[in-house]
């Protein structure tokens, strides 16, 4: 019988579990966390025991006190005992599984044991009121009071399980509504069961809500808890087997989660990272005033997803890069909670692409800034002046004679060159300044930091200085120059191009006067650059037009100073500005190239006017270094000499130390190529420069020409005198004729005649002869000179006729 009524309880309960499930959403819950809701109910009710227990012994207390002396009051002791052994009992299991609940039996049947223990309180608490005399208002007011605040409380105890009130609430409004309905007082007794009914229906209610919240929360945990299992089961693998690490912080952003590959990347242990602040935390590794960093703190500040931002940061106590992502957290509320996210290291990766941007952006040879990259600076200097007016200067640099070392010693050696003059360059400069190698032996360097003239003066003065110095390359010893062309921004422009184009012309003037020095832009410098591209276009144009011509100087014979011949000097006959002397235009057409057609048809003019002079007459023609190795020189004298019909010997081609110095044995093969036609190689001022008697072991050249700064020098330098006798001597020697040229004195005149010189020349004895001077000439000196032979000759005739 005890059994099929514990079943039957067991019926019962469950379909009031069942219904109630359904009110708060319980039915849909899995079996493990309905068993999980069952130990939370029993964590919160046993909890809840030791104020309850003090909450009956008042209350029992009190009603013994009011009904002591009294019929009642056996009664209402043994009940008292009851219920407090009842309490008791709760009492003792909160006192033994405080710490961690524990369901001893299933989860039916410890449902029914509270569900029966709510009943046997709510009727305890009901029959109370029955066993007090409650028609004594002050044992009616302690009754209600007493019976009133174990309701509200026991209520508040089980509000998170509706069966449990509605077990607890149920029997004592019963008992409650019977002892109400004993009042004599009709009106008391319908007020005090109305208000019974309404507080019962409320506390159903309000049971009923806050179950369906507890269930609710109770899902929801339920389901974090497992997400979390898996998300760390899913990031334990992945720290396994990936390289990114995992890091996350609480809605104060306080860090609460780091994993070990994070730890390590930091050298820092996890407990001085738990609880630090992640922002504060990142400010401390990353570079002051980084603008990513500033950026995070708004993407956090606004809870906003950020992916693959790549910081620089000091961890573990050097320099890497990391790649961060992270996205905001909220709970099933909405809530924010926090942030998460992974972070991966890339300074292996950033270390390749740095590389292979210094490659894109470097020169090759000599490591510095190649001309793209210099050309990007460069913008960024014309920008910065433009929008906050910050000064800056370009230096322009060119070496000097590398040209003739790069030819004679090889592109290799040239190469090895141009890497020292770069470190040197380099070491002169300050850790603000920019250089950069703009192609073959042209540097240029930015000075965008205290760049006052006379720091560039210091600057460009260290450069000429260093280059200066012998440079040492497999123990070949080498000294070359560099010439410095200065432009300080915004006074010699604004603009990249002005800045370049100024510079450029501050350097051709550096090397205008004298080369391994260096020039600043002056507004001149401007306005003689127009003349001179001016010059540069009418040139062009000039022999087209007839405007070039020759004029002849005669060179005379040291002994009767008599014409031997004259040499061709080009002049250019401008329609404004009137004779231009070779000095000036010549230059120009060697730097564009002009000069190979000019001296082409020198040479044919030359030959076609000295065809109509008198046989014994010669013509000399200067050759340009470049004409000389641009052109087939060879076939151009062939032609000339075939058009004009003169006669090889009497065409004599002067030449420069300077073509000797580089690539030497080519020069050589195209003068013997010239001395096969049967003309006569001359060279040319000898006695400056390179000079160097192996040239005259190395190709006989037919006559030397003094350089005229030796015959000014002479009558007041004994040195000059002494070096002039000394090259009379070794001309007598190898037997060469030498030439003196540039004589404009009687006192030059008397003095060089006294070394046994072959010619002379210079502007004592006759200017050089336009077309209408030289016909003058030719008749009255080249004539006279005939006349003189004609009367020697008779002179020697009569001579002789006596003799006999």
């Amino acid at each position: 019988m005890a059994q099929g009524l514990w079943a039957g309880v067991g019926r019962f309960v469950g379909r009031v579990e069942r219904s109630i499930d359904r009110v708060t959403g319980a039915d849909s819950l899995k079996p493990h966390v309905r068993q999980q809701l069952l130990a939370e109910h029993l964590r919160v009710i046993t909890h809840m025991g030791p104020l309850l227990f003090v909450g009956t012994l008042l209350t029992s207390a009190v009603f013994l006190f009011v009904t002591y002396g009294k019929p009642a009051f056996d009664v209402v002791f043994w009940w008292a005992i009851v219920v407090n052994m009842l309490y008791g009992a709760c009492f003792y299991i909160w006192w033994r599984d405080h710490e961690v609940p524990r369901l001893r039996l299933s989860a039916r049947t410890n449902m029914v044991l509270i569900l029966l223990c709510c009943f046997l309180s709510g009727a305890l608490w009901g029959i109370a009121p029955n066993l007090l005399p409650i028609a004594e208002p002050s044992v009616r007011a302690a009754a209600i009071i007493g019976v009133g605040g174990m309701m509200s409380i026991s209520t508040l105890a089980l509000c998170n399980l509706p069966q449990g009130v509605a077990a607890f609430l149920l029997p004592l409004a019963i008992g409650a509504t019977i002892s109400v309905a004993r009042l004599s007082d009709p009106l008391e007794m319908w007020v005090q069961t109305l208000l019974l009914g309404c507080f019962v229906v409320v506390m159903l209610a309000m049971a009923l809500r806050h179950g369906r919240a507890f269930v609710q929360y109770r899902a929801s945990r339920s389901q974090v808890d497992e997400k979390k299992e898996i998300i760390a089961l899913l990031l334990k693998e992945f720290e396994a087997t990936a390289s990114d690490w995992v890091w996350g912080f609480d809605r104060e952003g306080r860090i609460d989660n780091v994993s070990k590959g994070f730890t390590s990347a930091t050298g820092l242990p996890p407990e001085d990272l738990i609880g630090a602040d992640f922002v504060h935390f990142l400010h401390c590794i990353a570079p002051p005033n980084d603008t990513l960093m500033a950026q995070l703190e708004r993407d956090f500040e606004g809870r906003e997803t950020f992916a693959d931002v790549e910081l620089r940061v000091t961890a573990g106590g050097a320099q890497c890069w990391w790649r961060l992502s992270g996205k905001p957290i909220f709970d099933h509320r909405g809530d924010y909670v926090g942030y998460v996210g992974t972070v991966t290291d890339i300074s292996a990766r950033r270390a390749a692409e740095e590389q292979m941007t210094a490659l894109a952006h470097r020169d090759a040879l000599t490591g510095l800034l190649n001309r793209a990259k210099f050309s990007e600076h460069l913008g960024l200097c014309v920008s910065r002046l433009a929008r906050y007016g910050s000064p800056f200067s370009l230096l322009y640099i060119d070496l000097d004679e590398f040209k003739a070392v790069n030819d004679s010693r090889g592109h290799l050696f040239g190469d090895r060159l141009l890497i020292q003059v770069a470190a040197r360059i380099h070491d002169v400069l300050r850790e603000t300044d920019i250089a950069a190698r703009l192609g073959g032996d042209e540097f240029a360097v930015l000075l965008t930091t205290d760049c006052a003239r006379d720091m560039c003066a210091a600057i460009a003065s260290r450069i000429v200085e260093s280059i200066k110095r012998p440079f040492d390359i497999d123990g070949d010893t080498i000294t070359i120059g560099g010439s410095v062309g200065l432009a300080l921004a915004p006074d010699d422009g604004s603009t990249a191009d002005e800045m370049l184009r100024n510079a450029d012309m501050a350097l051709y003037r550096a090397k205008a006067d004298g080369r391994s020095a260096f020039r600043f832009f002056e507004s001149r410098m401007d306005e003689e650059e127009r003349k001179r591209r001016a010059l540069e276009e009418e040139l062009r144009e000039a022999l087209g037009a007839g405007e070039l011509m020759l004029h002849y100087q005669p060179l005379v014979s040291a002994i009767d100073r008599q014409p031997m011949g004259f040499e061709a000097l080009i002049r250019w006959h401008h329609p404004i500005r009137g004779v231009i002397l070779p000095s000036e235009f010549i230059p120009m057409a060697e730097q564009n190239g002009q000069i190979i057609e000019i001296g082409n048809w020198t040479i044919e003019q030359a030959c076609r006017a000295a065809a109509n002079w008198p046989d014994a007459l010669t013509v000399s023609v200067n050759l340009s270094v470049r004409h000389f190795r641009e052109a087939d020189i060879a076939a151009v004298v062939r032609h000339a000499l075939s058009v004009s019909g003169l006669a090889p010997e009497r065409l004599e081609l002067e030449v420069t130390e300077a073509l000797l110095v580089d690539d030497i044995d080519a020069v050589l093969v195209k003068l013997n190529e010239l001395r096969d036609l049967g003309i006569r190689i001359a060279l040319d001022d000898f006695g400056t420069g390179y000079s160097s008697l192996a040239y005259l072991l190395k190709f006989a050249f037919d006559k030397v020409k003094i350089d005229h700064s030796l015959i000014e020098a002479a009558p007041h330098d004994p040195v000059a005198r002494d070096l002039l006798r000394a090259i009379a001597s070794i001309g007598k020697t190898l037997k060469l004729r030498i030439t003196a040229e540039g004589i404009e004195t009687r006192e030059q005149a008397e003095f060089i005649s006294e070394m046994l010189f072959y010619q002379l020349q210079g502007f004592y004895f006759a200017k050089p002869l336009d077309a209408i001077g030289l016909p003058h000439y030719l008749l009255t000196q080249v004539r006279s000179r005939a006349e003189d032979v004609r009367l020697e000759a008779q002179h020697v005739i009569a001579g002789l006729s006596a003799a006999g």
